[in-house]
């Protein structure tokens, strides 16, 4: 006649099992937290500087040489808005003022200007371009 096991054996063979387990889980784990971090998050945006002051104290001493309406004026400061968007949203950068960056960021104010000029001429739906080879 088989003999059944008592609660102590029972207890002593699951043991491995319990472990085993357990390892597996904390290594399933650890994968799937390796995974999320190298592939659910995108990298931070990077920095870049644009030469607010100058390009608005052009526009100013120009508009003023030239008498322009307070609509204009408007329409400038909109189409300055929508250029600065475009222009972080192409290259992929957060833009702040030349001024508040004290160094190492690249300067975006000739693609912020161009594609000012671009929405000021009715064709802002291009989108901004860099010179070859150069990455902010």
């Amino acid at each position: 006649m088989r003999r059944r096991p008592d609660a102590e054996e029972r207890s002593d063979s699951a043991w491995p099992v319990m472990v085993s387990g357990v390892l597996l889980s904390g290594a399933l784990a650890a994968a799937v937290a390796a995974a999320t971090i190298r592939y659910g998050m995108e990298p931070p945006p990077r920095i870049a500087g644009v030469r607010l002051a100058e390009m608005t104290a052009a526009w100013t001493t120009q508009a003023a040489a030239e008498g322009a309406s307070s609509e204009a004026v408007r329409a400038w400061g909109a189409a300055l808005e929508t250029a600065l968007d475009r222009v972080a949203r192409d290259h992929g950068v957060v833009l702040l003022p030349a001024r508040a960056v004290a160094a190492g960021a690249p300067d975006m104010t000739p693609q912020v200007e161009a594609m000012l000029a671009a929405i000021l001429a009715g064709g802002g739906a291009a989108a901004s371009r860099m010179p070859a080879g150069e990455r902010p």
